[in-house]
């Protein structure tokens, strides 16, 4: 159901395409909750995409509101790593489902990784 796939942005780093871009098999007609299914069910094979590339991007999938993104975020299984104390203010949408920084536009946000502050 899920399938390797490129698009023109990935980029070869250190041999090693990047990101991995999976997609569904476009033979097969793929639902919602066919794919939280299939998330939970391919969990290893993600995973081990996952290591040999550094990221994993899905795309194309049927996920449509913010409640879909997050019920395929917890299909993974993963422990939740809450978002408490952060300097930039986010506010929770649904689950574990945030917006993104919504600091004003003339203050400057330093480059960082997203775990930095925490």
């Amino acid at each position: 159901m899920f399938k390797e796939t490129r698009i023109p942005a990935q980029k070869i780093v250190g041999g090693i395409l990047f990101p991995t871009i999976v997609s569904p098999d476009p033979a097969i007609q793929i639902d919602f909750r066919r794919f939280v299914d299939e998330v939970r069910d391919q969990r290893p094979r993600l995973e081990n995409l996952l290591l040999s590339s550094g990221a994993v991007l899905l795309r194309g999938f049927p996920v449509k509101t913010a409640a879909d993104f997050n019920a395929a975020v917890e299909a993974f299984g993963y422990e939740e790593f809450p978002y408490v104390g952060g300097a930039a203010p986010r506010t929770n949408v649904v689950g574990r489902v945030f917006t993104a920084n919504e600091s004003p536009p003339d203050q400057k946000i330093p480059f960082h990784h997203e775990m930095a502050q925490v």
